[in-house]
């Protein structure tokens, strides 16, 4: 069992790594989603099993918010970020129902946490945004709804991979 200050500890390193991915990511604007966004949805997979889901909700909530205060992400999209948060949220807690078990459960929860975010990210950048009475210039709405689609799907699988792989070298050397 983890003591909640080691929690404390382990999420704000994971959450300041995910910060420092993001400012390199903003300095390669070619690679930036599939740079970043594996490498902060591995962070919030990472967070949520090694000190529990709501430590990775609340680094979920916090990434889209720093991106945009390093500027990761850009300001015209900042009216989308209550979005991302939910997507991060609804990736964290749908893994975090598979995380008892074996390294397949987990597999299922990073997927089905992936696909439920994907959905809800291109249904909100899609649909959802236009209820709110959000609009954005053509453009940036066009932008918006092509990476909050299949780009987010694609990440979201990478990063939960990427986290289990991790995952379980830390408990193959008995880290975690």
């Amino acid at each position: 069992m983890i003591s909640k200050t080691n929690k404390i500890v382990y999420s704000s390193l994971l959450l300041a790594i995910g910060i420092v991915f993001q400012i390199i990511g903003r300095n390669i604007p070619q690679f930036n989603q599939f740079l970043v966004g594996p490498i902060i949805n591995s962070i919030l997979i990472l967070t949520a099993f090694i000190c529990g889901r709501w430590w990775g909700v609340g680094v979920g909530t916090l990434t889209p918010l720093l991106a945009w205060f390093v500027g990761q992400l850009a300001t015209p999209l900042a009216p989308f970020i209550p979005f991302i948060m939910i997507g991060n949220i609804l990736y964290v807690l749908t893994f975090s129902l598979f995380i008892q078990g074996n390294m397949i459960k987990r597999a299922i929860g990073v997927i089905l946490g992936a696909l439920i975010k994907f959905v809800f990210l291109t249904f909100a950048s899609t649909k959802l945004i236009k209820l709110v009475g959000l609009s954005f210039p053509p453009k940036i709405a066009k932008v918006l709804a092509t990476s909050m689609s299949f780009p987010q799907l694609i990440t979201a699988l990478l990063g939960g991979a990427l986290a289990l792989i991790i995952i379980e070298l830390l408990r193959r050397r008995r880290v975690i």
